[in-house]
């Protein structure tokens, strides 16, 4: 394994990432600020779904250090590095070698950046963890709502980044396993991501989470206010 540095924008702290993974992304930080913009620092139960380095459950943590962080990732390689990273940086975030489709729990917070590149739609890289993290080899986008709804515990809410242009499939996927997309963020950058915020059918005919359509700024309805940006 290869390994770069990565300055953190928070208390001069490093990482480091696999020269021959995934690197980075302007999605990462994206994936941040709308997380911690959403509930504040709350002692409740946080699942990443697909942590890489661990930069995105890294920053979290930072943000808010109340928060009960378990990250999973399927390549070994990058759960061990995930693992050096978090104690590098002091924190106490469980990282697991898992398989999302088997994983089993409640959490009050899901967020992923999951593989968003269709098979057949892409040139594959030379390096076969990128093609992992980049293309649906392992898992696909039902499967990861239906771990969404497997996992989510009562009153709790997931966010999604995905490309724009996988929209429609989301919102298809999201219908075909009961859940709704309670509001979208169309994200600026090189890439048009849409951020997407996801809660139980049950939880939406309930109406707990009445300030997501209200609004365009999203905040949990648990009394919840306060952000901060990782990239400040």
């Amino acid at each position: 394994m290869q390994l770069k540095t990565v300055s953190l924008p928070y208390r001069g702290m490093q990482i480091y990432q696999d020269r021959d993974s995934q690197g980075i992304s302007i999605a990462a930080q994206i994936l941040v600020d709308r997380a911690v913009e959403a509930i504040d620092n709350l002692p409740i139960r946080v699942l990443e779904l697909g942590t890489g380095c661990g930069i995105v459950s890294i920053m979290c943590a930072l943000a808010r250090p109340k928060w009960q962080i378990s990250a999973i990732d399927i390549q070994p390689d990058l759960v061990e590095l995930a693992r050096q990273n978090v104690s590098a940086c002091g924190l106490q975030i469980e990282v697991h070698q898992q398989d999302l489709r088997k994983l089993e729990g409640n959490y009050d917070l899901i967020i992923s950046n999951p593989p968003w590149r269709k098979l057949g739609s892409g040139m594959m890289s030379n390096y076969p963890s990128r093609n992992l993290s980049r293309f649906e080899l392992t898992c696909d986008m039902e499967d990861v709502l239906r771990a969404i709804k497997r996992l989510l515990a009562p009153k709790a809410l997931a966010i999604l980044l995905y490309p724009t242009e996988r929209d429609k499939e989301l919102a298809e996927g999201a219908e075909k396993s009961f859940l709704d997309i309670i509001k979208q963020k169309q994200e600026n950058g090189i890439k048009a991501y849409t951020t997407s915020y996801i809660q139980n059918r049950k939880d939406n005919e309930d109406e707990i989470f009445p300030d997501y359509r209200a609004t365009d700024h999203v905040i949990w309805s648990m009394g919840i206010s306060g952000t901060r940006s990782w990239s400040k």
